[in-house]
């Protein structure tokens, strides 16, 4: 079975190499329908914290709007449909500034639940996704909906040194990221949450495991 990551970089690449985007990135969804873990493709690092911190709350394809659309490859003008020309006015305003022309979202279900995605940017060098291209990504999608369906699980907790120290969800997520050293910063981008909220997390951690600091957490959660 694969990884998240190594599912991740898989469809990036097939989807990519069938269907050019100049941005693209992977993620899992969340019990609340929240794009979370994101891996990113084509450098859009400063796009995406943009986004997270200013853009996120006016894009139509996030995947609640996407699953009320009941499909598996959503184009942006059809997405647009589902909220007010408000909404979609400044999204697109944020699009522009980074000559993005168009964005199609690809999502994978399990039990009729949207569980990962892709979004797919084009800039202008590229042009609007056309309908065959739209086409070829839904091929795509049938073809590795298996695959994600079988990996699409709950990431498993640490195997942490005293087992009678429960984790949260996002406190799961977050003990990988820690153990390859990532800075608050880069675990937000990945989890697509606030540094902010980061720091409250391993706050809870650090009490939890009655250490001072991450080293320290790390030695614990990894013994």
């Amino acid at each position: 079975m694969y990884s998240h990551q190594e599912l991740g970089v898989n469809c990036l690449n097939a989807f990519t190499r069938a269907v050019p985007a100049s941005l693209a990135a992977f993620y899992r969804i969340d019990d609340g329908l929240s794009a979370v873990d994101f891996q990113l493709h084509g450098d859009p690092t400063q796009m995406h914290d943009s986004y997270l911190r200013r853009y996120r709350h006016l894009d139509p394809l996030q995947p609640g709007y996407c699953q009320r659309l009941g499909r598996q490859v959503v184009p942006l003008r059809d997405a647009q449909a589902l909220q007010s020309r408000r909404h979609n006015e400044g999204y697109q305003t944020f699009l522009s500034q980074h000559d993005v022309v168009d964005v199609t979202e690809v999502l994978f279900y399990t039990r009729d639940r949207p569980v990962m995605g892709m979004s797919l940017l084009r800039k202008s060098r590229y042009g609007r996704f056309t309908p065959r291209e739209l086409d070829t990504l839904q091929s795509l999608q049938e073809m590795l909906q298996l695959a994600v369906s079988a990996s699409a699980v709950e990431p498993a907790p640490a195997q942490i040194q005293d087992a009678r120290v429960p984790l949260t969800e996002r406190e799961a997520q977050l003990v990988p990221l820690l153990r390859q050293g990532l800075s608050n910063k880069a675990m937000a981008r990945a989890l697509g949450i606030a540094p902010s909220t980061i720091k409250t997390h391993l706050d809870n951690l650090y009490r939890k495991f009655e250490v001072t600091n991450r080293t320290e957490l790390v030695g614990r959660l990894y013994p």
